[in-house]
């Protein structure tokens, strides 16, 4: 029985039905999908990548040639919202036929709808707030009270920064990669180098668009790039709903600075030319369900217009390495 979409953004889905949802999008749609990875999170469930391109059956390009743009949501388990986004994303492409659009097929999109299933799953039976992924903490041996590491502090990149506190929000690993999830984002851009030119990461719900550095206020060579594209995503959805985002650094518009987070890892070590946060628009981190369909509308154009950018002003950038320009 196929499945039913027609109330996939009504409400907010379960780590089951997205599983179901992806399943049913590979049968439909053989030639477009297929699920690039898939890893295990530390409670065992499957954290599911897709490669959405107008052909994936065909042999890759060469790596000068294959542009890929990776998104991911769902880094923080209380930002339901963003997995919602992260699921639009897919059916644009696929039920709407986005991915025909001239800019659009230019790239392979790498998509990972739910980034960390267990705090996700977590969130939603028992803690709304919850943030962290759900590995014990401490010695086996110890009585463990604490649960969970912040995965946007356990990425390898001014790591130190971060809390060593175990029962923070903000707890940053006993060491980077200390968590499956951000391994498995680690193992995702070394599959995809040097191809990946453009890295995604879904938040919310800041309104901005912001691009490394988290960790310092010194901005990477090619910030104004980086800062061009944010706008022309914050412009599209200015003109189109009236929403207002702020693009900046991260760390300059955050005032503080942030270690460890997974756009400083893209760009600084992975070397991926365009490296963004979106804080997605949002009223608090659960928005009510009848604004799921809206603000995944409005998250799209900025989305979209942001790729356009990139593909329509820097082919110098998308042809090349992406080791050149960044520091």
């Amino acid at each position: 029985m196929a499945f039913d979409t027609s109330k996939l953004f009504q409400a907010y889905q379960s780590h089951e039905t997205i599983k179901e949802y992806l399943d049913d999008l590979v049968q439909r749609f053989s030639t477009k999908i297929e699920i690039f990875s898939q890893a295990v999170s530390y409670e065992g469930r499957e954290i599911r990548t897709v490669r959405i391109c107008p052909d994936v059956k065909q042999p890759p390009r060469s790596p000068n040639n294959r542009w890929c743009i990776l998104i991911d949501a769902g880094i923080h388990a209380r930002e339901w919202i963003t997995v919602s986004v992260a699921l639009f994303i897919v059916h644009q492409l696929l039920e709407q036929d986005e991915i025909s659009a001239k800019s659009f097929r230019r790239f392979e999109w790498i998509i990972l709808p739910l980034l960390n299933p267990d705090g996700y799953e977590y969130s939603r039976e028992h803690n709304k707030m919850w943030r962290k992924t759900r590995r014990p903490l401490g010695a086996r041996n110890q009585r463990r009270s604490c649960v969970g590491v912040d995965c946007n502090r356990n990425f390898n990149v001014a790591w130190t920064i971060g809390s060593t506190r175990f029962c923070s929000l903000l707890y940053r690993g006993e060491r980077p990669f200390s968590e499956r999830e951000t391994k498995n984002v680690r193992d995702l851009f070394r599959k995809l180098r040097p191809s990946c030119k453009f890295y995604l990461s879904l938040h919310s719900y800041a309104k901005t668009i912001l691009y490394p550095r988290a960790y310092t206020r010194t901005l990477p060579r090619n910030w104004q790039m980086q800062q061009t594209i944010a706008e022309a995503g914050a412009t599209a959805m200015l003109k189109a709903t009236g929403v207002r985002y702020r693009c900046g650094s991260a760390a300059t518009v955050l005032h503080q600075p942030v270690g460890g987070s997974s756009i400083d890892y893209a760009h600084d070590i992975e070397k991926v030319p365009v490296a963004l946060v979106m804080e997605v628009a949002s009223k608090g981190f659960h928005p009510p369900e009848a604004q799921i369909q809206r603000i995944c509308e409005e998250s799209w154009i900025g989305i979209g217009a942001m790729v356009n950018c990139l593909a329509a002003n820097f082919r110098t950038t998308l042809k090349g390495s992406g080791t050149l320009h960044l520091r």
